[in-house]
């Protein structure tokens, strides 16, 4: 949130001089208003669901808060919305101005109005709604207060003596016995007596009791833990009723009339209790054990009227209905309290540098509080009042860096003298009031050529350490005031060498002095008269690790904190390096300077952006700024204890913040999340959010915003959430409380949602939401069992054409190959009879014997052709084994016939072979040809053929051992060219190998399909 008036944050921290319950509280408020998203800064009422969520009614309409966004409802129009309530159901009931009772069902938060013309006597116009223990809901309007029915929605109406007064007539309480009382501005106070269903006036303009009809005129009320009725009034002051007694008391302030408009009982920072009072001007706050009032002043710049106040009852939390907007006191909030030093006792803006108990007062409730100018002051918890010692000469120029104070009480005060004049030292005796001049103080007038004493104690031998950071340390012995510095001006410059500044002089409980540097940790070693330096050789060997020491600590272990520029380290007496925190770890500031632990053994560590808590045994750092009620976030050196460690003590502008640790710590009770909205697409989606959701295909991305109705400051709660089916691992959201998801598939999920707070204590009641994405009607079940059987059907469609199309292919090639054999073939067969019978008949010698013979010739070779070819298109031919059978029987005949030796070798798994028929055909040309070549022209006397079948390829070898030839001369023959067209026709590849007298190797290999 942001705030209108300050840092824009949306916190106005308003924090008094004084703890004690005297006067005000000392707490803050936050101020929620208009730029927060409240629809009106006019707030007229407030109330709680069954839930946790926060219903307002404004001048607008009513709206709905979760902590970190307003949910308003604009239709129908209500306007001024006077009254809210929330039955056991979680619907919400709304008296309005414009259109009379609305109700919003929490399973569709729709806002609809039952406002019928006729309805009630005084129109539309309705306020202050409120629901008893007997579910009955009660309403006013101008005339008389009404009674409805919540299920049937009937009505009965009590009229109200008309008065002067025009406007709402009634609020309504109900006490511990049951007992519902309504407020009647002029009219009075009125009992409803259930047996006789009527109301009776016990005070007021209207009462028939003898000395209770005073005109008083009622605002708003509350009943207290007591059961005590407190009514506001507009001419009367605070009036206490008791309904037991009948009896009433009237409380007004004597210093001014108040008016009155509101009451509610409440505790302060003490758990004592007090009244918040509301009036036309401002919140006021009512003490009974004191019986006085106390005002707020400056909550907002000018005057406001206060509407309303409730008060939360799990958590204490305090909203208050104002003109202005709304304020909101959280306990949990206002753990850091701040006490402001009082106006009239400094002259000029100061800080509070330094802060030590008195060691006079054995109570630990005294301290002296060190300041940036204008000397001291002594601080009593106890009464809370504050005393200022100026210094001598009224010195304002003098910046309080240190105070020892020794067991006689004796202050003595380090200072940075910004008149620059000697003397950075000051004696203060508390028990004569004045400031002393001691030899010892004298003789360290010349040591600085500037007084600035920057660091000094008492070590335990009684002699005084002081020191600055560029000329040096110094130790005098107190009884002889000598300077009995262990060191030489010598050594010490060698040792502040290279701008070696010292930043800090620590003492711890064994006596050892540690001095924190710009060139790191070092031991101050009195018997070798040396400087050791006790950095770690992790520290010293890391060439980023920025070495400086602004200050040091000792723990309860005795181990040796520093806290430098970008880190804090924890080593122990030796130097070992036990702890390393750095921006990683949480620290949100390089400068960090001031340290201090608690009672717990938390460590505390000033910086520039707050102020932060390591806990050793979580091994995490938890930061505290203005949103967790610090004055300022920069705390940079001014980090201390009480006596007792159970508090700290934070120095501020003007002021000092305490620190309860045990509160600030202790482990909250953290409510169960709320699911604030569920956003499909950016249209609110209002569900049950107990029942599964169900979401279209294309409404798979989906936003939850969830929270934690606590109502504290946003970045002290922390979120994860994860989605399972989608995830495995919790997201960790930090303070953001938003989960969103897009692109999801179809299926069931289910959105995990936890929440924890700032010191990672993690609520172990988890949000579940049950999410279904259904699947569009392309990825249902039944329409992929359509689409199955679609393509199935398709693909027997395909498949039975496919058979088709190869029977009637093989039915051409049966009846081709048939033709081809019946009657070219035996036209053939007549033509080489006749010839025969032609040559027999010739005489001889014959010239025409020699062209019979030709042709002949010709026709055995056109009909052995035709007979390949009439093999080759019958479609039962087309396995394999039975081609290679067929050239087996080819090339034995041949080869026998010229007495050739020969080898065929085939393979065994070929049966299941097959050859579409242009492959089988070039396949066996190929064959044939190299068969005839190696009979005809290569004079061999032995040949070989394989077949085999290897990784879906067909390769065929055809060798001999025959006279050979040079394969790169150029050959006049087609046959070689025949065989190397038909090779890639096959998509395969053919390599002849021949030498002269050195045989012939003709090797195909062709891809086949099994």
């Amino acid at each position: 949130m942001t705030n209108t008036f300050y840092y824009k944050g949306w916190l106005l921290f308003v924090f008094l001089s004084s703890l004690v319950h005297a006067q005000l509280p000392s707490v803050s408020f936050e101020t929620i208003t208009i730029q927060d998203g409240l629809p009106s800064n006019t707030t007229y009422f407030a109330t709680q669901d069954k839930q946790g969520f926060m219903w307002f009614g404004t001048r607008t309409c009513p709206t709905r808060y979760d902590g970190s966004t307003f949910r308003s409802f604009l239709t129908p129009e209500t306007n001024l919305v006077t009254g809210i309530a929330a039955d056991s159901q979680n619907t919400i009931w709304i008296s309005s101005d414009r259109n009379g009772i609305c109700q919003i069902k929490s399973n569709s938060m729709n806002m609809q109005s039952l406002y019928k013309p006729g309805h009630t006597p005084s129109g539309p116009q309705s306020g202050s709604f409120f629901i008893d223990s007997y579910d009955k809901g009660w309403y006013s309007d101008m005339q008389g207060i009404n009674q409805m029915d919540l299920t049937t929605h009937k009505t009965k109406y009590y009229p109200l003596r008309q008065t002067n007064y025009v406007w709402i007539k009634a609020s309504f309480l109900e006490d511990s016995q049951h007992t519902l009382w309504a407020i009647c501005t002029d009219n009075g106070l009125f009992r409803y007596d259930r047996n006789k269903d009527t109301f009776v006036c016990v005070l007021g303009a209207d009462s028939k009791i003898h000395g209770r009809n005073d005109p008083i005129v009622f605002t708003k009320g509350c009943v207290d833990s007591k059961g005590m009725l407190w009514l506001g009034s507009e001419n009367r002051g605070l009036i206490q009723y008791n309904p037991h007694t009948n009896t009433y008391q009237t409380f007004q302030d004597t210093d001014r009339p108040l008016a009155i408009t509101c009451v509610r009982e409440g505790l302060d920072e003490n758990n004592q209790i007090i009244l918040w009072i509301g009036t036309h001007e401002r919140l006021w706050v009512y003490r009974p054990e004191q019986q006085k009032f106390y005002d707020f002043t400056n909550l907002f710049p000018d005057a406001y009227n206060v509407y309303y106040i409730f008060r939360e009852k799990t958590n204490g939390i305090v909203w208050v209905c104002t003109s202005e907007g709304i304020l909101k006191y959280h306990p949990q909030s206002n753990l850091i309290h701040k006490v402001q030093l009082p106006i009239n006792l400094l002259q000029f803006s100061v800080t509070v540098n330094v802060i030590t108990p008195d060691q006079r007062d054995s109570t630990g409730q005294s301290f002296w509080l060190g300041l940036s100018r204008q000397g001291l002051l002594h601080w009593n918890r106890k009464n809370g009042q504050f005393r200022h010692i100026h210094f001598p000469q009224n010195l304002h120029q003098a910046e309080i860096n240190w105070i020892d104070q020794r067991p006689n009480g004796i202050l003595w005060i380090g200072v940075n003298r910004w008149d620059y004049k000697r003397g950075g030292l000051f004696v203060y005796d508390p028990d004569s009031d004045r400031f002393l001049d001691t030899p010892l103080v004298r003789s360290t007038i010349p040591f600085y050529s500037v007084s600035f004493f920057m660091y000094g104690f008492f070590d335990k031998s009684q002699r005084l350490w002081i020191g600055n950071s560029d000329e040096g340390i110094h130790v005098l012995d107190t009884k002889t005031t000598r300077d009995v510095t262990p060191w030489n001006k010598v050594a010490q410059q060698q040792f502040q060498h290279n701008n070696n500044l010292i930043n800090d002089l620590y003492q711890d409980r064994q006596g050892h002095v540690w001095l924190g540097t710009y060139q790191g940790l070092y031991l101050a070693d009195e018997k070798q008269k040396r400087f050791i330096s006790l950095d770690s050789i992790a520290i010293k060997n890391n060439p980023g690790f920025d070495r400086t020491v602004n200050s040091i600590y000792e723990d309860h272990q005795g181990h040796i904190w520093a806290a430098r520029w970008g880190s804090i380290t924890e080593t122990d007496s030796k130097g070992n390096l036990l702890t390393l925190l750095t921006s990683k770890d949480g620290l949100y500031d390089r400068e960090n300077n001031g340290i201090a632990e608690d009672t717990l053994g938390n460590i505390w560590i000033g910086n520039f952006e707050g102020l932060h808590c390591y806990n050793p045994f979580t091994k995490r750092i938890i930061r505290f700024t203005i949103n967790d009620g610090l004055s300022q976030n920069n705390t940079l050196r001014r980090v201390f204890t009480t006596p007792n460690k159970k508090e700290l003590l934070i120095g501020q502008k003007n002021g000092f913040d305490i620190v309860n640790v045990s509160n600030l710590m202790q482990k909250p009770v953290l409510p169960t999340l709320a699911i604030s909205s569920f956003q499909v697409h950016d249209k609110v989606l209002q569900t049950d959010f107990t029942q599964p959701i169900k979401l279209e295909r294309h409404d798979n991305a989906f936003t939850v915003n969830f929270v934690a109705l606590n109502y504290t400051k946003l970045q002290n709660n922390q979120y994860a959430y994860l989605l399972e089916g989608f995830e495995e691992k919790w997201h960790q959201s930090g303070s953001a409380h938003v989960a969103y998801y897009t692109n999801l598939d179809p299926g069931s999920y289910t959105l995990r949602l936890k929440a924890g707070d700032a010191f990672g204590n993690w609520n172990p009641h988890i949000t579940s939401i049950h999410i279904t994405i259904l699947p569009a009607f392309y990825e249902t079940w039944w329409f992929r069992i359509m689409m199955a059987v679609a393509v199935l059907t398709l693909l027997y469609a395909l498949y039975h054409y496919r058979v088709q199309q190869i029977l009637q292919l093989q039915h051409v090639r049966n009846r081709i190959s048939a033709d081809l054999h019946d009657e070219i073939g035996s036209s053939l067969s007549g033509i080489s009879i006749m010839g025969m019978m032609v040559k027999q008949n010739l005489q001889n010698p014959n010239v025409s014997s020699s062209f019979l013979d030709k042709m002949m010739e010709e026709v055995h070779r056109i009909s052995g052709s035709m007979d390949d070819i009439v093999w080759s298109i019958n479609p039962h031919n087309d396995e394999l084994s039975i081609l290679v059978s067929r050239m087996v029987r080819y090339a034995s005949e041949l080869l026998e016939a010229r007495n050739i030796s020969y080898h065929i070798q085939v393979p065994d798994s070929i049966e299941n072979l097959k050859l579409a028929m242009e492959k089988r055909r070039d396949f066996y040309l190929i064959f044939k040809e190299a068969v005839n070549n190696l009979v005809k022209y290569s004079h061999c006397s032995q040949a070989r053929i394989v077949i085999t079948v290897d990784h879906h390829h067909l390769q065929m070898t055809i060798e001999d051992d025959g006279v050979g030839f040079d394969p790169t001369t150029h050959q006049d023959r087609n046959g070689l060219r025949n065989l190397q067209k038909r090779a890639e026709s096959l998509k395969g590849s053919l390599s002849i190998r021949s030498a002269l007298g050195q045989g012939t190797t003709i090797r195909l290999q062709f891809p086949v399909i099994h």
